[in-house]
């Protein structure tokens, strides 16, 4: 898989996840649990790392590493010890995913015809982090180029008591010529370290959730805002 290919694919599963948790789309993702799937297009914002660091994690902190570069503690709003009373009972405005049966994206980059496929499975899966058994909501996303399978990742999601939504990890299958090439981006919590919130329970002006964006600071409650990375200075790749 070429680097442009893999990160039409990154950037094609931030751009669902941020359609999702803006609750930009929720007349779509509404639409979308009628037997016809509603089709949308979004444009893709640049590419952002996956794994967020939130709360302490032993597991984390025994290896030293740090996943990506956080905000101002003063500025954060994900350093509280959630708990998860009815974790799958996703009910953040902003984050609709417990409603969502399928979302399809259909554009064109560099002259390739894109597809992507958000579906929530039937299924949950349970992931122990910081003594918690954390039963999560499972998503899947699929990527396609002029047809093929660029990328197959299955996401996993819980709401906290509190009502943020927690991301806790993905398994992901990169394809190169219909075949499975690698597992990059790959990351469980508990294991590679803590959850990220993705989106919080009421999110303020000035917020910086790290989650699966984490260079987005929250600027109003309606419409878009810019790409800084948490120090209130707008970056690009």
């Amino acid at each position: 898989m070429t680097t442009d290919t893999t990160s039409r694919a990154k950037r094609g599963r931030r751009a669902t996840l941020t359609l999702i948790g803006a609750g930009l789309a929720c007349a779509s993702l509404i639409a979308a649990t009628d037997e016809n799937s509603s089709s949308v297009s979004a444009a893709a914002p640049p590419t952002s790392a996956p794994v967020s660091t939130g709360p302490t994690d032993s597991s984390a902190a025994s290896t030293g590493e740090t996943t990506l570069v956080t905000a101002p503690e003063s500025e954060r709003v994900d350093l509280a010890l959630p708990t998860f009373s009815n974790p799958t009972a996703i009910t953040n405005p902003r984050f609709p995913i417990a409603e969502l049966d399928q979302v399809i994206q259909l554009g064109e980059e560099a002259g390739a015809t894109l597809r992507f496929e958000v579906t929530l499975l039937p299924e949950t899966r349970t992931i122990e982090w910081n003594g918690q058994q954390v039963e999560t909501l499972v998503s899947q996303f699929i990527a396609y180029e002029d047809g093929r399978v660029l990328e197959v990742a299955v996401d996993f999601f819980a709401q906290a008591d509190d009502g943020a939504v927690w991301y806790f990890g993905e398994d992901v299958a990169n394809y190169v010529d219909g075949a499975i090439d690698n597992t990059d981006g790959t990351w469980l919590a508990g294991r590679d370290g803590p959850p990220g919130m993705i989106m919080p329970a009421d999110p303020q002006v000035g917020d910086v959730p790290p989650g699966e964006h984490p260079r987005v600071r929250v600027r109003g409650s309606h419409g878009h805002g810019g790409g800084p990375d948490g120090r209130g200075t707008d970056r690009s790749d």
